[in-house]
Parts: C-alpha cells; structure tokens; sequence
C-alpha cells in the first residue's frame, strides 16, 4: 500500500515488529536493546500470544562441529539449495548457541548429549538427529532451558525478555496487520496499517519493520495454493494466517520454500479430526492407534500408509526418500470389537490420552453400513479387512511392511471408525530474506527498512530436522531486530494526527489489583503452565481448602483445558495439592498446584 500526502499517521515507533511468537518478541527485544522504541503486534488475544513457538516441543538445534553441520544441513536440503551466506549466517548461530543463551537469555543451557540423565522430563532418543545416516549428523544436538519439554519454557523466557523492557517496547494484542506501507518513490518500507477495536491505524516505523507472523497453518486458500491439499489441521497457533506472506507481497517481495511444510500426528501426518477452529491433538507413542487390529483408510476404502512407520516430522519412507503421506480429505482409522475394549482399558485405568475418543468414534453392526457412514466403498473396504486379515495371520504385510508383531486379525462383528485429518505442524514458505534479515524483491535487491524472522520464509527447503525452527527465531529474531533498529538517515519528518496514546496489553492483562476478594480469600499465580500464567483465588480457613477458583489460564484447548476444571475439586476433596496429575497434562497440574500453594502460603502469613 502506497503512502501519499493524504496518509494520517496516528503513531510513530522506531520499530514495528508484526507477530510475537519466538521470532518477534526475540526480534522486539534486540531492537529495544539497541536504543529503539518499539511496537509490538499480534493478532491473538491476551494469553494466546506465542505463534508456534509456544505449542513447539522447546527443542534449539545447536551443533558442535561448524564443518559437520554444514555437511548436515546441505544433505538435508538436497537436490535443492539454499544461498550460501544465509546458510552461513545460520549455521553460525547453531555453534555459538549455548553461549546465545548465557549471554542473552540469562540461563545455563540444558544440552542434551551432555545433560540428559534418566528420570528428566523427555523422551528418550536413540539419537538427536533426524536423519543419522547423512554426513555431519553426529555433531547435532539440541539445547533446553531446562530438563523438560513441552512447557513452554523457551516461550516464557521470551516473553518474560519483552515484558521487562516495558519502558522501550509497547504491544498490541488481538490487533491484526493489513498492509505495509511503501514510499511510492524509493520503495521503503514506512510503517504499517493495524486494525484494532474495529479501527484501522496508520503507524509510523522510523526505522524498520520486522515481519515475523509465521506461516499460514489455518488459511486453506493458501495451502490449496501452494501445498494442493484442501485442508490441514493445526497442531500450533490459531492465528497463523499468511498475513505476512500477503503483505509483503504487495510490496514486491520474493518468495521461497512455499511448498514446504511440517507434520506430526497420532498416525503418521494425521490427527483425529476436529471441527474448524481447533486445533489438533499431536499425540506421540500411542500403540493402541497403530497396533492391533486397526488400520487407516483413505477416500477409496483402502490402506495409504504404514501405520506404525517411524516418521521424521509426519515424513514416512517412500521409495528412497522420505515424504509426508498424501493429504486424503476422507481419512479414517478402522478397527474391532477387540481394539475398541483395549481404548476402553486405557479409559478405565486413567489412561486415556484424548478425553473425547469416545465422542468421535461411529460404530456399525456390517462392513457395508461402517462404510455408508464413513462415505468410502464398502466393496473396497471388505477387501482392505480381509487382505489384513491375511497379512496377520501370514505375520507379514506385503504392502506397507508394517511389524508383523503389530498385526492382528480382525474379528467378526461390530466395527468402528474414527475420522482423521491431515495435519499441519508448521509451513515454511514466505518472503527470501539475506543473512541480514533483509527482504528481498524478485530481483534478489533488499526492500528497504524489511526485515524478516522465523517460519515466515524458514531456512528449510526439503527435509527438516527438528529444533532447526526455533534455533531460526532466535538467530534471525536477534539479527532482525538490530538491523531495524539501526538510525535511518532518509527518513522523512511526519506528523501525527489524531495520535493514539501507548497501549501495553502485555502490562494489562497480567494485573491482579482488580480482583475482588471476600473474607478468607486469597491469590496465588504461576506461570509455569503450558499457556503461561494460572491466576487461581482460594478460599481457605482452619486449615481447609474450602474452594479453589480459576480466574485466568491460557492452557491448551482439549486435555489441558480439562485438567482445569478438574484439579480444582480434586483438591478441595483432598484439602491437598497434592494429587495425581491429569493425563497427559502434567505441566497443567504442576502450575495449578503451585498457585494453589502460593495462596496458602498468604493465608497463613
């Protein structure tokens, strides 16, 4: 969008950085650091700010060997390429990481090969790297803030980084970037256009603007675009929409990597599926899904894949390489009476690891009513069933050479369905930027005063290894935020109309002083769960817990949702915190006790 003499700047920043995930509160702090006041954008509300980086499992890769990883990272990008000082700029940053984190997020590194002692918080790993067979794999190695994963540890620390830096930087959340604006001359970037409460506002960058907002997991036009597949699941943030692809778009920028994306899922690249605007399950390990009687189907009634293949980010063994399945619009999970009881087990005894299983699973008495329900050929269907049944009782599956130890034939009588969707982890296509952060035009020239940070436009052209992601958005977060931070000398005199005063929603949402207290009422917080802070108000005396309310959280839809309202009457009926932990969401308990202590210990002051 082109700046004029009609353009009505409503607030001025040294720096705007668009999108406050890993990248963009890395990239706010070190514009902040070297002198700028800054802007900080995102389009979630309070509590769900974070992009992927919060819902990422907090693994940095890092390296010890400069030589090896660059034999690494090249065989990973095979046949492709990836410019050479970017690659440089990038891998430099995986040697140098563990003292990235002394010197600039105050923590001694948790670094796996070294640290890892049986009884952490992690899973066990045969080895670091994804793809072991290729030169320089034994030099990777991932970096932690802590001995456990999947709680946000990283996150928290980025987000505490920018909260301490209040003075320097504002942030506007559940505020959404519409256009950049340009210099109808030179090209520069001059600022932004953000809605905000239903109002659109011209803001003002002296210096620079960083675009960190992510991929577009929830945009389906963009992914039947780029990816050809209709749909895909999230298993990160709601809120990555492709809005930074788009926008630099129409300034003229380049594009990379658009066809590039990342998967987990309960079965290779698949989830159970949710309705829109949920986000799904990623859950690793669970046996019962992909051993015993049951099998996934696509469109057509038939098998697509090896259930219990070992995948490399939703990447399976295909033919020499490896690749994510294809993305079926009508997939399913297919099993007996026998699989179904052994989901039941796992209910009974507390174990289940998706608390609406039961909810999403259809049954019927035939193989030709399962298929009318599930919309696949039952003709199809009844081959599938008795070519497995083969297989089982062979101990061999010509097909997909699933483990014969896996196999189980499948009984007569009621069958069961559970629909599954392809799942998206990441995308990491956008804008091409230089070992700078510069943004690049389709001339390979830098847009002036555009830079660029994390999975919008990732490093990764082929096959990824896991914590490659994360380890961009500190190394291009930190280069992009002091690049846009330096004084630009072309930058014309402005002047504000109707200026809008500062706005911190960071600052805002995390005040206490207006809750209410009655008598033996108090407050504790941590935040130390999954989605950051709990805010919990207790009502204890004589020794009692008499009630526990949650006043604020910000955990993960679905079980650590759950646990939430849970825990609470746990505790009450205990009159302890102390009790077991939730399912599957023991990062969720542990906060929760922690506030309901917190409160105790001012009641007992």
């Amino acid at each position: 969008m082109k700046i004029d003499d009609e353009t009505k700047w409503n607030a001025s920043y040294d720096v705007i950085v668009l999108g406050f995930g890993g990248a963009g509160g890395t990239a706010a702090r070190f514009a902040a650091d070297n002198g700028a006041k800054v802007l900080l954008v995102d389009a979630a509300p309070y509590g769900h700010e974070g992009g992927n980086t919060r819902y990422s499992a907090q693994h940095v890769a890092m390296a010890h060997d400069r030589a090896k990883i660059d034999d690494y990272y090249q065989a990973l990008a095979a046949p492709y390429t990836v410019e050479a000082k970017t690659m440089k700029a990038y891998l430099d940053g995986f040697v140098s990481m563990p003292q990235y984190f002394i010197d600039y997020l105050g923590i001694n590194p948790f670094i796996w090969s070294r640290d890892y002692r049986v009884g952490d918080h992690l899973a066990k790993k045969s080895h670091l790297c994804e793809y072991p067979e290729y030169a320089g794999a034994d030099t990777f190695d991932f970096i932690l803030v802590h001995n456990q994963d999947f709680d946000a540890g990283l996150w928290k620390v980025i987000r505490k980084n920018v909260l301490e830096r209040q003075e320097q930087i504002d942030v506007w959340l559940n505020s959404k970037a519409e256009n950049l604006l340009q210099d109808p001359e030179t090209g520069a970037i001059q600022g932004v256009v953000v809605e905000r409460n239903h109002q659109k506002y011209c803001l003002h960058a002296n210096n620079g603007v960083v675009l960190a907002t992510g991929g577009f997991e929830n945009n389906a036009e963009m992914q039947q675009d780029y990816l050809h597949v209709s749909k895909l699941t999230p298993l990160g943030t709601l809120y990555n929409n492709g809005d930074g692809i788009r926008m630099a778009q129409e300034v003229g920028a380049q594009m990379w990597h658009m066809g590039n994306y990342e998967s987990l899922g309960i079965v290779p690249g698949y989830v159970i599926a949710e309705s829109a605007g949920t986000r799904g399950r990623q859950i690793s390990g669970w046996k019962n899904m992909k051993s015993g009687s049951i099998l996934a189907i696509a469109d057509d009634g038939t098998r697509f894949m090896k259930e219990d293949a070992k995948f490399r980010h939703g990447h399976i063994y295909q033919h020499g390489d490896y690749l994510l399945p294809h993305a079926y619009d009508n997939a399913w999970l297919v099993f007996d009476q026998k699989q179904y009881d052994k989901f039941v087990q796992e209910k009974e005894a507390g174990k289940l690891k998706y608390q609406d299983l039961f909810k999403k699973i259809i049954s019927a008495d035939s193989v030709e009513k399962l298929a009318a329900k599930m919309a696949v050929p039952a003709a199809n269907l009844d081959q599938t069933i008795h070519r497995f049944n083969q297989y089982a009782r062979d101990g061999y599956d010509p097909e997909f050479k699933r483990a014969p130890e896996s196999l189980t034939e499948f009984s007569a009588g009621k069958l069961y369905g559970i629909n599954l969707a392809p799942a998206v982890l990441n995308t990491q296509g956008g804008p091409v930027h230089d070992e700078q952060a510069r943004i690049l035009d389709a001339n390979n020239q830098p847009l002036a005063h555009l830079f660029s940070a994390g999975e919008l436009g990732g490093m990764c052209v082929n096959r990824y290894q896991g914590g490659g992601n994360l380890a961009e958005c500190l190394i291009f977060g930190k280069i992009a935020g002091e690049n846009a931070a330096k004084t630009n000398s072309e930058q014309k005199a402005i002047k504000l109309v109707n200026a809008i005063s500062a706005v911190n929603d960071l600052v805002a949402g995390s005040r206490e002083d207006t809750v209410e207290l009655g008598p033996n009422q108090y407050l504790g917080s941590s935040e130390a769960g999954i989605g950051g802070k709990i805010l919990v108000r207790v009502t204890y005396s004589d020794k009692q817990i008499k009630n526990v309310e949650v006043l604020e959280n910000h955990e993960t839809e679905g079980i650590g949702a759950t646990a939430i309202k849970e825990l609470p009457k746990q505790i009450v009926a205990a009159n302890s915190t102390k009790v077991d932990a939730a399912s599957g969401a023991s990062s969720t308990t542990r906060a929760l006790e922690e506030a309901v202590d917190r409160a105790i210990k001012k009641a007992e002051q």
